[in-house]
């Protein structure tokens, strides 16, 4: 989904003040899942305290939820086991290389002891799981299916967090100006790409560049739909402050985001207006610091 078209989701779904509590929804359902699988499953629950609400309707949700659950349910016989997990974004991953939408809220239902798996696998389009992958996208999620073991195998559903309650006590959804694009310049390949996937699986545009030079071309094509440069304060051949010094021309109204595994005395003095993060961060500091400085929508 693109950032306009999930911004326009979530402006939406925004208006209808649709948020729901994840793991209330999921402890809500355990009897009605119990009655879904048969009393041949065994279902075990585990709700992690790091998920946040998800921009998603109750009722839609709770469709999600039991959909995964008999999609599961179909993969086992007697002896077989349904796991019903959340997780959040600071949770351990399910598989050491996950998509962007890793990042997002997720329910996962593990089914152990798959009896058909593959025959079940080559039937994975079928009409049930497409209707569900298509409800999650027009939700702003995403679908998943992760092969964990010779016999066990994972749906995951990946859902868009609510990020933060307006004066009216509604959950607002954080979502950047469909105008506005992050310039992140940062050298080291792996923090470049969590902050890159952290940021794009909450709806902002993000272009990376790892040096002067791509930083440069970057700010030459895009300058003026750069609301935001995150760049970190040691780069090669360039401090950050010289390299935002040289973007300011094509990126005259961007905010400016330091980041830097230096402690904030080792920094030095910052430009007017500029804020400071420092490494290592969690996915809701860099959050918080970005939706300050980002236009959003909040209803």
């Amino acid at each position: 989904m693109s950032s306009v078209a999930l911004a326009n989701h979530l402006r939406s779904t925004q208006s209808e003040g649709s948020c729901s509590d994840l793991n209330q929804v999921v402890a809500r359902l355990e009897p009605s899942i119990a009655r879904v699988v048969g009393h041949y499953v065994g279902v075990q629950f585990s709700l992690s305290p790091n998920v946040a609400r998800v921009a998603i309707p109750s009722t839609e949700l709770e469709k999600i939820v039991l959909s995964l659950c008999v999609e599961a349910s179909c993969l086992l016989g007697p002896g077989g086991r349904l796991v019903v997990e959340t997780r959040g974004m600071n949770d351990a991953h399910l598989t050491p290389s996950q998509p962007a939408a890793e990042a997002r809220a997720r329910v996962i239902v593990r089914a152990e002891q798959v009896a058909q798996t593959t025959q079940r696998s080559s039937t994975y389009a079928e009409a049930g799981t497409r209707e569900l992958e298509v409800l999650l996208r027009r939700l702003g999620g995403q679908l998943e299916l992760v092969p964990l073991a010779v016999n066990d195998l994972a749906y995951v559903a990946h859902l868009p967090h609510a990020l933060a309650s307006n004066s009216s006590g509604r959950m607002a959804i954080a979502v950047p100006h469909e105008a506005c694009v992050i310039l992140l310049v940062e050298d080291e390949p792996q923090v470049q790409a969590v902050t890159a996937r952290i940021l794009r699986a909450f709806g902002y545009s993000v272009i990376t560049a790892h040096n002067e030079r791509t930083a440069l071309a970057q700010a030459e094509q895009h300058g003026g739909s750069i609301g935001l440069v995150v760049s970190d304060l040691v780069l090669p051949g360039v401090s950050g402050k010289e390299l935002v010094r040289r973007l300011r021309k094509p990126c005259e109204h961007a905010q400016i985001l330091y980041i830097s595994g230096y402690s904030p005395e080792h920094v030095g003095a910052l430009a007017d207006g500029a804020c400071f993060l420092r490494k290592p961060f969690t996915a809701q500091e860099l959050l918080a610091v970005v939706r300050d400085l980002m236009p959003v929508v909040a209803g």
